[in-house]
């Protein structure tokens, strides 16, 4: 299930290069979908990102309050990650070009996260 969501997010996503299913407590990504093979050491190092920006292990991120939605973007790409509402320790990371839409990209990510997190 998890992998055809990820499929179907991936697809509707112009731009999206990778999207990830992390678990923020033991800092692993469980399933990636990508449109190139990034190696182990970039997803690892995306996990931590997230759990930099939003918090894990009951402590804050960055802020001051915990967050359900970073997005840290640079000239080359844009990094979106978001935590589920239910089960504060699954998160998708998304890494996208610059001009990805990303009012969309949160829209179908969150209904994304929701049915991966909730079923």
């Amino acid at each position: 299930m998890v992998v055809n969501e990820l499929d179907t997010l991936l697809a509707a996503s112009v731009g999206c290069q990778a999207i990830a299913f992390a678990d923020l407590s033991t800092r692993m990504i469980l399933v990636t979908d990508t449109r190139s093979k990034l190696p182990r050491e970039t997803l690892d190092a995306l996990c931590v990102q997230a759990a930099t920006v939003l918090g894990a292990h009951g402590k804050i991120g960055l802020g001051a309050n915990p967050s359900r939605l970073a997005l840290l973007a640079e000239k080359t790409s844009v990094h979106l990650f978001l935590r589920a509402s239910d089960e504060p320790d699954d998160v998708l990371c998304c890494v996208c070009a610059p001009d990805v839409n990303v009012d969309k990209l949160v829209d179908e990510a969150t209904k994304c996260l929701n049915r991966i997190s909730g079923g």
